[in-house]
């Protein structure tokens, strides 16, 4: 199945909004965006925000504690701790949440109705609010999509990520 079919990414720096508040882009990052929810139920009222596909970062997803509560509607204190990590002497909790992909229409940034879920059973890691280490925006990392087969081509101007099985990871 196609999840982002030759989306769009710019040269130049750019801005989003999210739950009243402007976020920049800066050039060349790829701006995915994702909800989060509690279980593996497609929410009507999910909300969406941004996160930078970051293939560098070496964890699945990362989100500081208030980006969660704000920005995805879900708040920390809600998920389960599945284990922690540690980032720059700073021990990170991961939390069990179910992160969904928003699909586009191809070529376009148009977000298509049904997202699709990305199983991270290893949890996100929820960074608290104040910390120098925290992300800017969060991060969707590379270690989701390998972890589950999905396939991510970068192209001049543009990415495509697509997924083997519809069934298991397509919301109905």
């Amino acid at each position: 199945m196609n999840i982002l079919r030759r989306w769009p990414f710019l040269d130049t720096p750019s801005a989003v909004d999210v739950a009243g508040e402007r976020i920049v882009i800066r050039a060349y990052q790829i701006v995915v965006w994702v909800s989060l929810s509690l279980d593996e139920t497609l929410p009507t009222d999910m909300l969406r925000l941004p996160a930078i596909l970051d293939t560098g970062h070496n964890h699945n997803f990362s989100l500081r504690a208030d980006q969660m509560t704000r920005w995805a509607g879900v708040h920390p204190d809600q998920c389960p701790k599945v284990g922690a990590i540690l980032v720059n002497r700073l021990e990170v909790p991961l939390l069990a949440a179910n992160l969904w992909i928003h699909r586009n229409r191809a070529g376009t940034a148009e977000l298509l109705r049904k997202p699709v879920r990305l199983p991270i059973p290893e949890g996100v890691s929820v960074f608290p609010s104040d910390s120098a280490s925290s992300p800017r925006v969060p991060l969707l990392g590379l270690r989701g999509l390998v972890l589950n087969g999905w396939r991510l081509a970068i192209d001049a101007t543009w990415i495509s990520l697509s997924n083997k099985s519809a069934k298991r990871s397509h919301a109905g």
